[in-house]
């Protein structure tokens, strides 16, 4: 079946089954989370730490392409010598000899490059990922406080819908949207140097 017709199903009957709750006394509100986590000070301090261990991990990678284009000119250089007959053949054997162990050098230097590649992309992957994870915990928590202190009993994120689904959800004036009471929470204990909101670094769910 398809995913995204599925998805859509569920969402009609989550719906369908929200209106029949609402006429019984359920209050429903909305949060849009996308906006909350853009406005969140602490978003911004967080991205700057990964972008920081990102850029460490292309210094130390950048030194070792620098050694390993080092290897590549001095075999160029070695080949050369190697085929020049207007040398003698002690100087050309003598290259020959210095090439086949610095190719050895070489390829050595290739797979520690191509490792120290994948170690870099998987650290940055999981502090990424880490980061979301934390930065959405906390999201999370002042919305279940903010909800509960407006005495909701089912909150609604309406940035995360699949975009063809967002038709589902009918949102008027009468439905409580908790994101500007959530983001003022979050950061009512931003440090004076926390970035304005204009500056916030945005983490988009893929």
């Amino acid at each position: 079946m398809n995913v995204k017709f599925l998805l859509s199903v569920l969402l009609a009957m989550t719906f369908a089954g929200v209106s029949t709750a609402s006429a019984q006394g359920i209050n429903i509100g909305v949060v849009d989370m996308q906006e909350c986590l853009n406005q969140y000070y602490k978003t911004k301090l967080k991205v700057k730490d990964v972008e920081a261990q990102a850029k460490g991990s292309r210094a130390k990678l950048d030194e070792r392409i620098a050694d390993f284009k080092r290897i590549q000119g001095r075999l160029a250089e070695l080949d050369k010598k190697a085929r020049d007959t207007a040398l003698s053949q002690e100087a050309r054997q003598g290259a020959a000899i210095e090439m086949q162990q610095l190719v050895q050098e070489g390829r050595a230097k290739e797979r520690e490059l191509q490792e120290a590649r994948r170690k870099a992309q998987g650290e940055l992957l999981n502090a990424r990922q880490q980061m979301e994870k934390t930065l959405v915990e906390e999201v999370r928590v002042i919305v279940d406080g903010v909800s509960k202190a407006a005495g909701l009993d089912m909150v609604i994120d309406k940035s995360f819908l699949p975009r063809g689904n967002k038709v589902l959800v009918m949102v008027t004036d009468k439905v409580p949207d908790l994101t500007k009471d959530v983001i003022a929470t979050l950061n009512k204990d931003a440090p004076a140097e926390a970035p304005a909101a204009e500056e916030k670094a945005a983490i988009k769910k893929k």
